[in-house]
């Protein structure tokens, strides 16, 4: 009989290790961190009255005039980034994004004012939810247009084209990769403001024509942060962006 009971004892304390092994406690959630607000951009807005290219030299250690390289959770999760083959190449690490209580994507941003256009190349291959890179309108941390090559995201989809707002507690999906799939691995990326109403632009070559994406009618200020950005919840993925040009808005 003790014999039994040892035995049974042994049994119990076996496979009470084995269920602890196999449910054992899991890892703390990835830490929020939100974006700087604009006011922490000192730089005076400026007026694009004619064209403005900002190419990525490998030969300056200094951002343009205006630009601001932002990576809100630097600190414990960097986003490596540099120009060293001539265009900007940010290696997008897990947990960077710009949807929800996540503002960690990592962008590159000037202060514009009144109409303009800004205009990207983007090379990237997104192939997980979610992937995305291209250009952003930023108001402030609960105000903001994203315009990106990208896999998945709010409202489903695979590859393609996005564009999602945020406004206030509001998160919407404008356009789906569903609605404008695509797998080419670089696009060309445009977003037109004229008064109130952004709208997106795209193309697979600058020998293809421009196709319009969407258009979001805002209430944004006359002064507002205008540039690129890239977000990754799923493994780590690199974007490279060729060029950033800005151009007055077209006469209508």
């Amino acid at each position: 009989m003790e014999t039994n009971t040892k035995f049974n004892l042994t049994a119990v304390l076996v496979l009470y290790a084995a269920l602890f092994s196999a449910c054992g406690p899991t890892a703390p959630p990835a830490k929020i961190v939100k974006s700087a607000p604009p006011a922490l951009i000192q730089a005076e807005p400026v007026k694009i009255d004619k064209p403005v290219n900002v190419s990525f030299s490998t030969y300056s250690k200094e951002w343009p005039v205006g630009w601001h390289w932002i990576d809100p959770d630097e600190r414990e999760n960097p986003t490596p980034h540099d120009v060293k083959k001539g265009v900007l190449r940010i290696k997008i690490p897990m947990r960077k994004d710009l949807v929800g209580e996540n503002r960690t994507a990592p962008r590159y941003l000037k202060a514009i004012s009144g109409d303009f256009q800004i205009e990207t190349r983007v090379k990237f291959l997104p192939k997980e939810n979610y992937q995305g890179a291209g250009l952003l309108i930023f108001k402030d941390d609960n105000n903001y247009i994203r315009f990106e090559r990208a896999y998945g995201g709010v409202g489903g989809g695979g590859e393609g084209i996005r564009i999602d707002v945020r406004r206030a507690d509001s998160y919407t999906p404008i356009v789906t990769p569903d609605e404008i799939p695509t797998d080419v691995g670089e696009v060309d990326l445009k977003i037109v403001r004229s008064g109130r109403i952004f709208t997106a632009y795209w193309r697979s070559d600058e020998d293809a024509a421009w196709r319009e994406a969407g258009a979001y009618e805002s209430d944004y200020p006359e002064t507002i942060l205008a540039g690129v950005a890239a977000s990754n919840t799923a493994r780590e993925v690199v974007a490279e962006f060729a060029y950033i040009r800005l151009l007055p808005s077209p006469v209508k």
